[in-house]
């Protein structure tokens, strides 16, 4: 029988100085003053900024602007000048926008797209429709400013502008949950969104893959229900590892005793490939904590004995 070869990952020019970077904003309204702060810095870091004056609009985020929030995200993957694509702020909607967005165009101009929480969604579409290597790192407004993470802002460009690979990856809190070892391409983002695209044309892949989830607001045992249902649709079958974010502000309210420890080995005690806790890419408590810029679709290998990942190959080229 003829081995079917997996696709290749299509890897983004890198963002060099001097670049343009288009700013789209695909869900929630946002602080006006926060986004203008971010804008303001990323020219200081030496970049040109693009982005339609429209998205300031407080109505920009309700239904009747799908098409339109639609349209500048495909403007912004034909524009030649445009080398990479920030997202304004997450929170909700951007699922609303995907009937409208043009394959074609996304497909012919392969660009750096960087978000998290409710973009989500956005880098599971394109990693679909287009096999593209996508970010999963921060939003404009509100954590790009003067004076953030300077490890924040390092991991983001070491991502984007750098074509070579992230190598060793550790963090003094990055907890093992399950020992092992394992490799495959990474995958994955916001579990609420990653539970709501199940069944969708552009639902997770995650065979042979190291699947990455992270949550904010959430009660453990929803939790605990989100990775049921991920388990029930067979997403779990295969991989090869799973790394877990902070789970920021998911508290325990059910009144009985119960942490992530507990969680983990009662949905994944039938597995045995490697799981960690507390990688900090995603939502943060408070402002100014690390967020780390995780290229998704590149090779990497999860060493949960010594809580370390390696980054193995360039998101970028």
């Amino acid at each position: 029988m003829k081995k079917l070869r997996r696709k290749k990952m299509v890897k983004p020019k890198c963002l060099n100085y001097g670049d343009t970077i288009g700013i789209v904003a695909p869900a929630s309204s946002f602080d006006s003053d926060n986004f203008k702060k971010g804008i303001k810095q990323l020219r200081k870091f030496g970049y040109k900024v693009k982005f339609d004056r429209e998205i300031l609009s407080r109505y920009w985020s309700m239904p009747g602007h799908n098409i339109k929030r639609a349209e500048q995200i495909n403007r912004m993957f034909a524009d030649k000048d445009v080398k990479a694509i920030l997202c304004a702020k997450a929170g909700y909607g951007s699922i609303d926008i995907i009937p409208y967005l043009d394959k074609k165009v996304i497909r012919n101009n392969p660009k750096i797209f960087v978000g998290y929480s409710d973009i989500t969604v956005l880098l599971l579409y394109l990693q679909k429709i287009a096999n593209m290597v996508v970010f999963h790192g921060p939003v404009v407004s509100g954590e790009i400013y003067a004076g953030m993470n300077q490890h924040t802002l390092n991991y983001l460009l070491r991502a984007i502008a750098n074509p070579s690979a992230l190598g060793r990856v550790t963090f003094p809190y990055l907890k093992s949950l399950k020992v092992g070892k394992g490799s495959g391409l990474i995958v994955g983002g916001n579990m609420t969104l990653i539970v709501a695209t199940i069944g969708t044309p552009y639902e997770i892949d995650t065979d042979n893959k190291i699947l990455f989830l992270e949550e904010v607001g959430e009660e453990l045992e929803v939790i605990s229900n989100f990775l049921k249902l991920i388990k029930r649709a067979g997403k779990f079958n295969k991989i090869k590892g799973l790394i877990l974010g902070k789970m920021v502000h998911c508290y325990n309210r059910a009144g009985e005793n119960r942490d992530m420890k507990n969680i983990v080995k009662e949905v994944f005690s039938e597995f045995d490939f490697p799981i960690l806790y507390r990688f900090p890419s995603g939502h943060i408590k408070r402002k100014g904590e690390l967020h780390f810029t995780l290229p998704l679709g590149v090779n990497v290998n999860v060493d949960s004995h010594k809580s370390v990942v390696f980054i193995n190959d360039s998101a970028v080229i």
